[in-house]
C-alpha cells in the first residue's frame, strides 16, 4: 500500500482528503464516471496499533479469499477495508520475522552507482 503524506498540501486539500475518509464504508473517487480511487477509513490493523505477531493462518486464509474474490468479481467496500486491514497486518508480520536486508541493498547500490560514475567520467 502507497502511503502519501498531506503534511505539504493545501488546506482545502487536506479538508477534502478528510471529508472522503468520515464514511465508515469508504468512498470512489470518480472522474468523468469514471472510478479512479477508493478511500477507505483506517482500521487498527492499518495504523501500526495492532501486535505483529498476532499473525494467524486463518487471517492468511482470509486474506487470499479476498484477494481471489477481488480479481474475480470485485470486492464490497467492507471488504476492501478488511482486506486493507489483512494486508497491512501480514507486511508488519513478515518485517518482524524475516526483515528485508534493505540496508544492505541501499549500500551496496550506492557503491554501484559510484563505481558507474568513476568510469563515466571523460578522460
Amino acid at each position: 500500500m502507497n502511503h502519501v503524506s498531506l503534511d505539504k498540501q493545501d488546506e482545502a486539500v487536506k479538508q477534502f482528503v478528510l471529508s472522503l475518509s468520515a464514511d465508515p464504508g469508504g468512498s470512489v473517487l470518480e472522474l468523468n464516471g469514471r472510478a479512479v480511487a477508493c478511500i477507505v477509513p483506517l482500521t487498527s490493523s492499518m495504523n501500526g496499533s495492532a501486535n505483529a505477531d498476532e499473525w494467524t493462518d486463518s487471517k492468511n486464509a482470509r486474506r487470499a479469499d479476498l484477494i481471489k474474490r477481488k480479481h474475480a468479481s470485485g470486492l464490497e467496500s467492507a471488504e476492501l477495508v478488511e482486506l486493507a486491514g489483512l494486508q497491512a497486518a501480514m507486511v508488519r508480520y513478515r518485517q518482524s520475522v524475516a526483515p528485508l536486508p534493505l540496508d544492505d541493498a541501499r549500500k551496496l547500490h550506492e557503491e554501484l552507482l559510484a563505481k558507474a560514475g568513476t568510469q563515466n567520467r571523460p578522460q
